[in-house]
């Protein structure tokens, strides 16, 4: 039986398909994208980006970049009245990838490589220009303090990049994103601040502090943990925004407020596999001495699922360290599936999408919600000028186990197609809780005091380096590489062994994200990439005053 989900066509994926994932950096997980059409996503594959159609298994994955780094970031960005794509790719050692690609001629119309200044380049954004101009921009959030915005030229290929826009500010920065409308610059860093600031000129980018927010506070800390965001996004609208904190907290805020509208928390009661070789201490699995905890939230994504990315029927999504995908009816947020990201095969092979064996599903109905409070005047800020405004209950129940078959991409099941498989072996498996290679820190400055602020619920006292060593790419377990192989039905015990060792292997996801229309989901690990069909994607849904 198929399970079932209020937001997504089923819990079951409509396609899972092997691959390598590389993940840079053990912090910095936002490495998949789709760019132009549902089922073909680039990913991140050594010092490569590769193309691969989820659809086709016949046709092999091919290399859209070659470049001279591993990329920590990906980004890009289809331009109005044409076919063509910009893909960037941001790494560790200030270095940028910019090409424009072109899918009526396979490959790229021109690449641009170079070092930028800074240090470590957490995120890319390609992003339009608001002010009237063709070319878009790229917006680069550094280690080094500093988010810098650069003119991209689309007419021949640049020779360099002209910076027209430089904000400085109090930690290292890890995550930017701009606002639908062009207007506001949301970012985060190594600290529990929220920086708002709209931007504004054409040639040179003028950055005018809105407001400073903080990640609400975690609700427990280790005495060394650091309180650190990684991602932000924006609802569609333009009405909302969110912030993942690696602590494990999401909070999402409307325009309108300096308070949060909602404040959610992972589970701390699953750490990963019982190994003992774990640490809440970003100084320890930073530099490989022990894995990462795996509710820390890494991603965040908003994505509408009507009819040409309009506003509408809107969902969001975040992951966590490993394991868990979660998904949010973010008209409401009174309804989240939490997913178990299936465990992918290592084999080289090509085979069809399959399914893996069952992964739990929990629906929460209802979390704690932020205490209604009487209305004062401080409690109505205006962060952002109004455009119009657009709120759960707690149940975890579980899925019934699913038989591994090929499913279409309506999210239904054919049960007819069942495949009996043998020499899955566990080692063969994606597994998150491997730490990095060991290497020394040695932090570029050193680290200045913050100050508290009077938003803060309490001064917040770094005791752990805002600065992440530069490192090798973030290597799980290797694996072996047996190909599934079809072969008589194993016994009962048999499944069941395996199906327990699946469950409790963890799965490293290396990033998330939406195809252009919203419709379907797409989540990395360092084993493969599965896709999930959105709920009544391609139907048309009444939101934000008109027909979406």
């Amino acid at each position: 039986m198929a399970s079932t989900s209020s937001l997504l066509a089923s819990t079951t994926p409509t396609a899972i398909v092997p691959a390598e994932v590389t993940i840079g950096h053990v912090q910095l997980r936002d490495l998949i994208i789709c760019p132009r059409e549902s089922g073909i996503v680039n990913y991140v594959q050594g010092r490569s980006v590769i193309e691969h159609d989820l659809h086709s298994p016949d046709q092999p994955p091919r290399t859209v970049a070659d470049l001279t780094f591993i990329p920590n970031t990906l980004s890009s960005l289809n331009l109005p009245d044409s076919s063509h794509s910009l893909l960037a790719a941001g790494g560790q050692e200030t270095e940028i990838h910019l090409s424009l690609q072109s899918p009526l001629r396979n490959r790229a119309l021109w690449q641009f490589s170079r070092r930028l200044s800074g240090s470590i380049n957490n995120s890319v954004l390609l992003s339009p220009a608001f002010d009237g101009s063709h070319e878009p921009r790229l917006v680069v959030s550094n280690n080094d303090w500093t988010v810098r915005i650069y003119d991209v030229p689309l007419r021949k290929e640049p020779q360099d990049l002209r910076c027209c826009g430089t904000l400085r500010l109090e930690e290292p920065v890890n995550h930017s994103s701009i606002s639908p409308d062009g207007r506001t610059l949301l970012s985060v860093g190594d600290s529990p601040r929220i920086y708002l600031h709209s931007l504004s000129g054409s040639s040179r980018l003028s950055f005018n502090r809105i407001t400073t927010l903080h990640v609400p506070p975690p609700i427990s800390v280790h005495p060394f943990s650091l309180v650190a965001s990684f991602s932000t996004a924006w609802s569609a609208d333009g009405l909302k925004f969110a912030v993942a904190c690696q602590e494990g907290v999401i909070a999402i805020w409307d325009v309108r407020s300096t308070k949060p509208m909602k404040v959610l928390h992972t589970s701390r009661a699953r750490g990963g596999d019982d190994t003992g070789w774990m640490s809440d201490d970003p100084w320890e699995w930073t530099r490989g001495n022990s894995r990462a905890p795996g509710w820390g939230a890494r991603n965040i994504k908003f994505g509408c699922g009507g009819v040409g990315a309009q506003a509408g029927h809107e969902i969001m999504t975040y992951t966590e360290h490993t394991n868990l995908l979660h998904v949010l009816d973010a008209r409401t947020f009174e309804t989240e599936d939490i997913i178990r990201v299936p465990n992918i095969s290592c084999s080289k092979s090509s085979f069809p999408p399959i399914h893996s064996p069952a992964h739990p599903l929990f629906r929460r109905h209802s979390a704690i919600r932020l205490s209604a409070r009487p209305a004062r005047r401080d409690d109505s800020i205006v962060v952002i000028p109004p455009r119009g405004a657009p709120s759960r209950t707690t149940s975890l129940t579980s899925a019934p186990p699913s038989r591994m078959s090929v499913v279409d991409r309506t999210g239904g099941s054919d049960e007819g197609d069942t495949m009996d498989l043998d020499e899955l072996e566990v080692d063969c498996l994606s597994r998150g809780g491997s730490p990095p290679p060991t290497i020394p820190y040695r932090p570029s400055s050193p680290y200045r005091p913050i100050s508290p602020s009077p938003l803060a619920s309490q001064p917040y006292h770094p005791t752990s380096p805002p600065y992440r060593p530069a490192s090798p790419p973030y290597r799980p377990a290797t694996p072996s590489f047996h190909p599934y192989r079809r072969t008589s039905r194993r016994t009962q015990g048999e499944e069941g062994e395996v199906e327990r060792a699946l469950q409790r292997e963890d799965v490293d996801i290396a990033g998330t994200c939406f195809d252009p229309t919203g419709g379907f989901l797409y989540v990395a690990t360092t084993g493969g990439v599965a896709e999930w069909t959105v709920r009544g994607s391609g139907k048309r849904w009444w939101g934000s005053g008109q027909w979406a």
